[in-house]
């Protein structure tokens, strides 16, 4: 009896062990790429436990917190990649309250002037002229919006005039805008629009004009 209580006891710490693990080893593994989606030409954007490669503007805090990025300081700014990029597809998680008004800035060449040097894909369900997944004063979208406090998924492809973009798995926009055709991808922050970002990542390879 002695050695069934001594294996029992083994595998309940190993059980809990794992358990407390967990949290520490899941914000690794969700900003990771497979070899398939490397071999395929996906490039990963976000570690999960630094902001290298990115860069904020205009006074914003951002900061890393359970592998995803935070945007919730006192000041009005974005956070935007050190690399430009022209065509590619783009997917990535938000989550952020039901009210919150932030965006995804593409092909922006002036980090202080974002939208107007580039795009913006909204991220924003009360704002009806343009909700959320539309292309910011240019195409709005359909669809219901993102769900509050839970992580919602964009993809959106960038192809030479063509926009695409998918919110949970639907597409909510399909139009064409001649204008800039490369720049910085950044988040958009706003004082008191706490939001959340992570699992981003780009994908250049295979993109062929339509």
């Amino acid at each position: 009896m002695f050695g069934v209580g001594c294996y029992i006891m083994n595998v309940v710490m190993r059980i809990f062990a794992l358990l407390f693990a967990l949290p520490f080893l899941l914000p690794a593994q969700l900003n990771t790429l497979s070899p398939a989606e490397t071999a395929n030409g996906w490039i990963l954007l976000f570690n999960g436990h630094s902001l290298a490669g990115w860069t904020a503007v205009n006074g914003a805090r951002f900061r890393v917190s359970h592998g995803a990025i935070v945007g919730d300081g006192p000041v009005d700014g974005a956070l935007r990649s050190d690399a430009e990029f022209a065509d590619y597809i783009l997917k990535l998680e938000f989550r952020a309250g039901a009210s919150c008004n932030s965006g995804v800035f593409l092909r922006s060449a002036a980090p202080d002037a974002a939208t107007e040097t580039g795009y913006e894909i909204q991220i924003w369900n009360t704002y009806p002229k343009y909700p959320t997944g539309s292309l910011v004063n240019h195409a709005a979208a359909t669809g219901k919006g993102f769900v509050p406090d839970k992580w919602n998924q964009f993809e959106i492809t960038v192809n030479g005039d063509h926009w695409l973009v998918k919110l949970n798995g639907r597409q909510v926009l399909d139009t064409r805008q001649a204008g800039p055709r490369t720049g910085h991808i950044g988040f958009q922050y706003h004082p008191g629009n706490k939001i959340e970002f992570r699992r981003s990542e780009e994908h250049t390879s295979e993109l062929q004009s339509h």
